[in-house]
């Protein structure tokens, strides 16, 4: 079976040799705008969810990390969560930089 990334690797060559047509253009296009929106759209979610931990322990989540990374705060589980919640926005933040400005 061939992986997705075997199959971005082969269009890629194709692509070097063929100049692309508008459709296939259109529809990479529409792909990345729709894996920059999913991920607008976690991080939103997720910046919900880092609210929430701030209101309930009258912390920023800057600061609380800063402290969890140094093992200041403990391992509550909500300290688990919410530390793993600022990872997951900036892994989810990096990748839309990936992707970059494709309008």
């Amino acid at each position: 079976m061939i992986t997705t990334l075997e199959k971005v690797k082969r269009l890629e060559v194709y692509l070097s040799i063929n100049n692309a047509d508008s459709v296939l253009d259109k529809s990479i296009s529409k792909l990345l705008v729709r894996e920059q929106m999913r991920m607008k759209q976690l991080i939103s979610r997720l910046q919900q969810q880092l609210a929430q931990f701030e209101q309930q322990y009258h912390l920023s989540s800057q600061d609380f990390y800063a402290r969890y990374s140094q093992g200041e705060m403990g391992d509550d589980m909500d300290f688990i969560e919410w530390a793993s919640t600022v990872e997951m926005i900036t892994n989810a933040q990096h990748r839309l930089i990936l992707l970059g400005d494709v309008t």
